[in-house]
Protein backbone atom coordinates (compact mmCIF):
# COMPACT_ATOMS: atom_id res chain seq x y z
CA UNK A 1 0.00 0.00 0.00
CA UNK A 2 1.31 3.57 -1.02
CA UNK A 3 1.64 5.80 1.80
CA UNK A 4 0.56 9.58 1.36
CA UNK A 5 3.29 12.13 2.64
CA UNK A 6 3.01 15.85 2.63
CA UNK A 7 6.65 17.07 3.63
CA UNK A 8 8.54 20.40 2.50
CA UNK A 9 11.28 20.30 4.86
CA UNK A 10 12.96 23.24 2.70
CA UNK A 11 10.34 25.26 3.42
CA UNK A 12 10.22 24.74 6.70
CA UNK A 13 13.50 25.50 7.21
CA UNK A 14 13.30 29.00 5.42
CA UNK A 15 10.65 29.81 7.81
CA UNK A 16 12.39 29.10 10.71
CA UNK A 17 15.45 30.68 9.94
CA UNK A 18 13.49 33.60 9.00
CA UNK A 19 11.56 33.79 12.21
CA UNK A 20 15.58 33.51 14.12
CA UNK A 21 16.39 36.83 11.50
CA UNK A 22 13.37 38.26 13.12
CA UNK A 23 14.07 37.39 17.00
CA UNK A 24 17.96 38.81 16.56
CA UNK A 25 16.80 42.15 15.16
CA UNK A 26 17.39 42.61 11.51
CA UNK A 27 15.70 44.46 9.01
CA UNK A 28 14.31 43.21 5.63
CA UNK A 29 11.25 43.01 3.83
CA UNK A 30 9.01 40.13 3.88
CA UNK A 31 8.90 40.11 -0.22
CA UNK A 32 12.47 39.51 -0.41
CA UNK A 33 13.08 35.69 -1.53
CA UNK A 34 14.02 33.64 1.22
CA UNK A 35 16.53 31.78 -0.02
CA UNK A 36 18.21 35.04 -0.85
CA UNK A 37 17.70 36.73 2.71
CA UNK A 38 19.32 33.38 4.26
CA UNK A 39 22.19 33.64 2.08
CA UNK A 40 22.51 37.39 3.30
CA UNK A 41 21.76 35.93 6.69
CA UNK A 42 24.92 33.39 6.71
CA UNK A 43 27.33 36.64 6.11
CA UNK A 44 25.73 37.71 8.82
CA UNK A 45 26.50 35.09 11.20
CA UNK A 46 30.09 35.25 10.08
CA UNK A 47 30.67 38.84 10.71
CA UNK A 48 29.06 38.22 13.89
CA UNK A 49 32.60 36.08 14.67
CA UNK A 50 30.33 32.83 15.73
CA UNK A 51 31.23 34.05 19.40
CA UNK A 52 34.34 31.92 19.41
CA UNK A 53 37.96 33.34 21.61
CA UNK A 54 40.41 33.86 18.81
CA UNK A 55 43.96 34.66 18.97
CA UNK A 56 44.97 37.80 17.67
CA UNK A 57 47.77 38.85 15.32
CA UNK A 58 49.16 42.02 14.00
CA UNK A 59 50.74 42.81 11.06
CA UNK A 60 54.36 44.67 10.93
CA UNK A 61 52.61 47.83 9.53
CA UNK A 62 50.09 48.04 12.11
CA UNK A 63 49.38 51.33 13.50
CA UNK A 64 46.75 52.80 15.75
CA UNK A 65 45.92 56.18 16.10
CA UNK A 66 46.37 57.23 19.72
CA UNK A 67 42.51 58.19 19.67
CA UNK A 68 41.77 54.74 19.33
CA UNK A 69 43.60 52.92 21.40
CA UNK A 70 41.31 52.42 24.23
CA UNK A 71 38.32 51.17 21.58
CA UNK A 72 41.12 49.03 20.26
CA UNK A 73 42.15 47.62 23.25
CA UNK A 74 37.84 46.85 24.10
CA UNK A 75 37.27 45.26 20.53
CA UNK A 76 40.54 42.88 20.84
CA UNK A 77 39.48 41.86 24.33
CA UNK A 78 36.16 40.46 22.53
CA UNK A 79 38.06 38.58 20.00
CA UNK A 80 40.08 36.96 22.54
CA UNK A 81 37.43 36.27 24.54
CA UNK A 82 34.71 35.28 21.91
CA UNK A 83 31.99 37.92 22.29
CA UNK A 84 29.50 38.95 19.85
CA UNK A 85 31.62 41.32 17.53
CA UNK A 86 27.83 42.78 16.10
CA UNK A 87 28.35 46.10 18.02
CA UNK A 88 31.77 47.02 16.08
CA UNK A 89 30.19 46.22 12.35
CA UNK A 90 28.35 48.91 9.83
CA UNK A 91 24.94 49.71 11.06
CA UNK A 92 24.10 48.64 7.62
CA UNK A 93 24.84 45.02 8.45
CA UNK A 94 21.12 45.28 10.45
CA UNK A 95 19.60 45.23 6.84
CA UNK A 96 21.60 42.69 5.12
CA UNK A 97 23.38 44.49 2.62
CA UNK A 98 25.87 43.29 1.17
CA UNK A 99 29.15 44.21 2.37
CA UNK A 100 31.42 44.15 -0.92
CA UNK A 101 34.91 43.69 0.23
CA UNK A 102 33.69 41.18 2.80
CA UNK A 103 32.17 39.44 0.69
CA UNK A 104 35.27 39.01 -2.33
CA UNK A 105 38.10 39.81 0.11
CA UNK A 106 36.92 38.08 2.97
CA UNK A 107 37.73 41.44 4.83
CA UNK A 108 36.06 42.69 7.90
CA UNK A 109 35.97 46.33 8.91
CA UNK A 110 35.22 47.57 12.55
CA UNK A 111 34.40 50.91 14.60
CA UNK A 112 36.59 51.52 16.76
CA UNK A 113 34.14 53.13 19.81
CA UNK A 114 35.00 53.19 23.25
CA UNK A 115 31.14 52.79 24.37
CA UNK A 116 27.77 52.27 23.06
CA UNK A 117 26.51 54.74 20.96
CA UNK A 118 23.31 56.30 22.60
CA UNK A 119 20.38 53.68 22.97
CA UNK A 120 21.52 51.78 20.09
CA UNK A 121 23.21 48.42 19.87
CA UNK A 122 26.47 49.57 17.99
CA UNK A 123 29.32 51.08 19.30
CA UNK A 124 30.25 54.96 18.65
CA UNK A 125 30.90 55.66 15.11
CA UNK A 126 35.00 56.26 14.47
CA UNK A 127 36.31 58.33 10.77
CA UNK A 128 39.50 55.19 11.29
CA UNK A 129 38.50 51.76 10.84
CA UNK A 130 40.14 48.58 11.71
CA UNK A 131 40.54 46.34 8.59
CA UNK A 132 41.12 42.84 9.62
CA UNK A 133 40.45 38.68 8.28
CA UNK A 134 38.79 35.94 10.82
CA UNK A 135 39.53 32.57 10.92
CA UNK A 136 37.90 30.18 12.91
CA UNK A 137 40.61 30.39 16.13
CA UNK A 138 42.25 33.37 15.08
CA UNK A 139 42.04 37.14 14.43
CA UNK A 140 44.30 39.08 12.31
CA UNK A 141 44.54 42.93 12.02
CA UNK A 142 46.25 43.85 9.04
CA UNK A 143 46.02 48.08 10.08
CA UNK A 144 43.68 50.96 11.28
CA UNK A 145 42.87 53.02 7.82
CA UNK A 146 40.36 55.24 7.17
CA UNK A 147 36.93 54.48 5.08
CA UNK A 148 36.79 53.77 1.99
CA UNK A 149 39.99 51.16 1.44
CA UNK A 150 37.07 48.67 0.01
CA UNK A 151 39.30 47.68 -3.16
CA UNK A 152 42.92 49.48 -1.47
CA UNK A 153 44.93 46.37 -3.09
CA UNK A 154 47.87 47.21 -0.19
CA UNK A 155 45.21 45.45 2.06
CA UNK A 156 45.51 42.39 0.47
CA UNK A 157 49.32 43.10 0.22
CA UNK A 158 50.04 42.97 3.63
CA UNK A 159 47.77 40.51 4.20
CA UNK A 160 50.30 38.20 2.20
CA UNK A 161 53.38 40.18 3.62
CA UNK A 162 52.50 38.71 6.87
CA UNK A 163 50.33 35.74 6.59
CA UNK A 164 51.19 34.48 3.67
CA UNK A 165 49.07 31.25 3.91
CA UNK A 166 45.76 33.03 3.88
CA UNK A 167 46.46 34.25 0.63
CA UNK A 168 48.69 31.35 -1.25
CA UNK A 169 45.43 28.89 -1.83
CA UNK A 170 44.11 31.69 -4.12
CA UNK A 171 46.87 32.14 -6.18
CA UNK A 172 47.02 31.62 -9.86
CA UNK A 173 48.82 28.85 -11.08
CA UNK A 174 51.58 29.30 -14.04
CA UNK A 175 53.56 32.30 -14.91
CA UNK A 176 50.15 34.32 -15.34
CA UNK A 177 49.86 38.22 -15.66
CA UNK A 178 46.75 40.25 -16.17
CA UNK A 179 46.38 42.03 -19.63
CA UNK A 180 44.56 45.04 -17.25
CA UNK A 181 45.13 45.68 -13.81
CA UNK A 182 42.03 47.86 -13.15
CA UNK A 183 42.08 51.42 -11.00
CA UNK A 184 40.23 51.18 -7.53
CA UNK A 185 37.27 52.51 -8.59
CA UNK A 186 36.75 50.51 -11.50
CA UNK A 187 37.21 47.32 -9.24
CA UNK A 188 34.64 49.02 -7.00
CA UNK A 189 32.28 49.45 -10.12
CA UNK A 190 32.67 45.86 -11.20
CA UNK A 191 32.25 44.30 -7.76
CA UNK A 192 28.78 46.39 -7.37
CA UNK A 193 28.16 44.74 -10.74
CA UNK A 194 28.80 40.89 -9.49
CA UNK A 195 32.02 40.60 -11.07
CA UNK A 196 34.84 38.65 -10.16
CA UNK A 197 38.03 40.68 -10.12
CA UNK A 198 41.51 38.93 -9.84
CA UNK A 199 44.27 40.92 -8.14
CA UNK A 200 47.74 40.97 -8.57
CA UNK A 201 50.25 41.18 -5.98
CA UNK A 202 54.69 40.94 -5.10
CA UNK A 203 56.77 38.28 -3.78
CA UNK A 204 59.14 40.05 -1.49
CA UNK A 205 61.69 39.86 -4.52
CA UNK A 206 59.23 42.07 -6.56
CA UNK A 207 57.84 39.10 -8.83
CA UNK A 208 54.15 39.78 -9.69
CA UNK A 209 51.43 36.98 -9.18
CA UNK A 210 47.79 37.04 -9.46
CA UNK A 211 45.18 36.30 -6.95
CA UNK A 212 41.70 35.10 -6.96
CA UNK A 213 39.74 36.61 -4.29
CA UNK A 214 40.59 35.35 -0.89
CA UNK A 215 36.97 35.79 0.30
CA UNK A 216 35.86 33.26 -2.35
CA UNK A 217 34.89 36.30 -4.45
CA UNK A 218 30.81 37.28 -5.03
CA UNK A 219 28.31 35.71 -7.79
CA UNK A 220 26.21 38.27 -10.06
CA UNK A 221 23.50 38.60 -7.34
CA UNK A 222 26.42 39.59 -5.11
CA UNK A 223 25.67 37.01 -2.64
CA UNK A 224 29.08 35.53 -1.29
CA UNK A 225 30.21 33.17 -2.71
CA UNK A 226 31.01 30.90 0.16
CA UNK A 227 27.36 31.68 1.83
CA UNK A 228 25.76 30.62 -1.65
CA UNK A 229 27.49 27.45 -1.45
CA UNK A 230 26.34 26.70 2.61
CA UNK A 231 22.82 27.51 1.21
CA UNK A 232 23.27 24.96 -1.30
CA UNK A 233 25.02 21.98 0.91
CA UNK A 234 21.83 22.69 4.08
CA UNK A 235 19.00 22.75 1.00
CA UNK A 236 20.56 19.57 -0.49
CA UNK A 237 20.89 17.61 2.72
CA UNK A 238 17.20 18.69 3.56
CA UNK A 239 16.28 17.02 -0.09
CA UNK A 240 19.04 13.78 1.00
CA UNK A 241 16.78 13.73 4.58
CA UNK A 242 13.09 14.30 2.77
CA UNK A 243 14.73 10.72 0.51
CA UNK A 244 15.19 8.86 3.44
CA UNK A 245 12.54 9.15 4.82
CA UNK A 246 10.46 8.49 1.76
CA UNK A 247 12.00 5.24 1.73
CA UNK A 248 11.89 4.63 5.04
CA UNK A 249 8.28 5.16 5.59
CA UNK A 250 7.65 1.45 6.49
CA UNK A 251 10.31 1.25 9.15
CA UNK A 252 9.46 4.38 10.53
CA UNK A 253 5.78 3.20 11.17
CA UNK A 254 6.63 0.00 12.69
CA UNK A 255 8.93 1.96 14.75
CA UNK A 256 5.34 4.17 15.91
CA UNK A 257 3.38 0.78 16.40
CA UNK A 258 6.21 0.10 18.71
CA UNK A 259 5.42 3.59 20.22
CA UNK A 260 1.65 2.92 20.56
CA UNK A 261 1.02 5.74 17.54
CA UNK A 262 -1.51 5.13 15.16
CA UNK A 263 -0.45 5.70 12.24
CA UNK A 264 -2.07 8.70 9.75
CA UNK A 265 -3.62 8.04 6.62
CA UNK A 266 -1.79 10.86 5.42
CA UNK A 267 1.67 11.14 6.81
CA UNK A 268 2.57 15.54 7.81
CA UNK A 269 6.52 15.90 8.14
CA UNK A 270 7.71 19.33 9.75
CA UNK A 271 11.53 20.33 9.98
CA UNK A 272 11.58 22.03 13.67
CA UNK A 273 14.04 23.62 15.54
CA UNK A 274 13.56 22.86 19.10
CA UNK A 275 16.40 22.89 22.12
CA UNK A 276 19.08 23.92 19.87
CA UNK A 277 18.56 20.97 17.78
CA UNK A 278 17.38 20.14 14.26
CA UNK A 279 14.39 17.59 14.27
CA UNK A 280 12.04 16.05 12.16
CA UNK A 281 8.08 15.67 13.44
CA UNK A 282 5.62 13.98 12.16
CA UNK A 283 2.39 16.16 12.94
CA UNK A 284 -0.48 13.51 13.62
CA UNK A 285 1.60 12.00 16.54
CA UNK A 286 4.48 13.31 17.52
CA UNK A 287 6.98 11.36 16.46
CA UNK A 288 10.35 12.98 15.99
CA UNK A 289 13.31 11.93 14.05
CA UNK A 290 16.65 13.57 15.37
CA UNK A 291 19.77 14.49 13.28
CA UNK A 292 22.12 17.56 12.95
CA UNK A 293 22.80 19.82 9.87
Amino acid sequence: MERKIRMDLLSDWHDEMIKEMIEEGLQFSQDSSKDSLIIKYFAYLRKKGGQIPRKVYKSKEFNCPPKHEKGLANLIHKLETGEDLAPYLSKQVKKLNHDGMFNDWGVLHFHLGEKMEGNSKYIERTGPLLYAVLRENAAYLINVLEHQNWTNRDILQTIYRNWPELISPYKIAGDVRLAYNYTEKQHQQLRNAGVVVMVELEEENGEKFVVAPPGMGIVTSGHSMNDVKLYQREANLLRTIEDQIKNDIISIEQAMKEQQMATPETYNFKLIHEDGKWKVREENTGYVINFET
